[in-house]
């Protein structure tokens, strides 16, 4: 073999290894980019969970306090009629 085969040989294996790994090193930063992103949206998604949870909480405090406040109205209510009623008995006497 002369040497214009060998430097042709050489060539031809040492071009594709070296792109090979070339592209493998490639392939491991876009792996290393893409968990870093990943990261990144599961603490925001997390972020957003927590304050939701937060608001969700304070509306179910707010609907105790409605529900509370109802029951309130309703007693009055309840009493506000049993007066009328016996006004009314009085009155038809």
């Amino acid at each position: 073999m002369t040497d214009s085969q060998l430097l042709t040989i050489a060539v031809a294996i040492v071009v594709p290894l070296s792109m090979l790994l070339y592209s493998n090193s490639r392939i491991t930063d876009a792996k290393e980019t893409l968990r870093a992103e990943m990261a990144t949206m599961r603490t925001e998604m997390q972020a957003g969970f927590q304050r939701i949870d937060h608001r969700m909480e304070r509306l179910e405090a707010r609907l105790e306090q409605m529900e509370a406040r109802f029951d309130m109205v309703m007693s009055k209510l309840v009493d506000i009629d049993n007066r009328l009623s016996k006004v009314e008995d009085k009155l038809n006497l």
